[in-house]
Parts: structure tokens; sequence; C-alpha cells
């Protein structure tokens, strides 16, 4: 099993609801892609900065479904 990551974004990035996270596999070695890699259980710690209410961010409604070579 492949050793867990933790990475950050830059504090005080605000995301709405136009944007999309995606994640990228690349070889430490060479920075190439690296393809086959399948992410799961992905966590955010996030804070609202906005002076709106949480479901003023909702956007769903939010689907797992596999993609391209999957």
């Amino acid at each position: 099993m492949a050793q867990k990551i933790t990475a950050s974004m830059p504090e005080g990035m605000d995301l709405d609801n136009s944007f999309t996270i995606q994640w990228a596999a690349l070889d430490p070695s060479t920075g190439a892609a690296v393809s086959g890699v399948k992410v799961s259980n992905v966590g955010m710690l996030v804070a609202q900065v906005s002076p709106g209410t949480a479901d003023d961010l909702a956007v769903g409604p939010f689907m797992i479904v596999p993609g391209p070579q999957a």
C-alpha cells in the first residue's frame, strides 16, 4: 500500500463553487505523470471565510463515478 501524503494548499485561498480540485500522480524523480494511480480517502480541513452560510456553499449532489481507465 502506498504511503499517506499530507499536503497543504496556500493559506487563505478562497475557493468558491466554481473551482474543481484535481489530484495528479507525479514520479518524484522525473516529474512525469504516472498513470494507474487511484486516490482514495481524501479529506480536507477548511474554514469558511465568506460571510454567507454553509447552505450558500452547497453545490451537490455529489457523486463519485469512475473516470477514464478506472
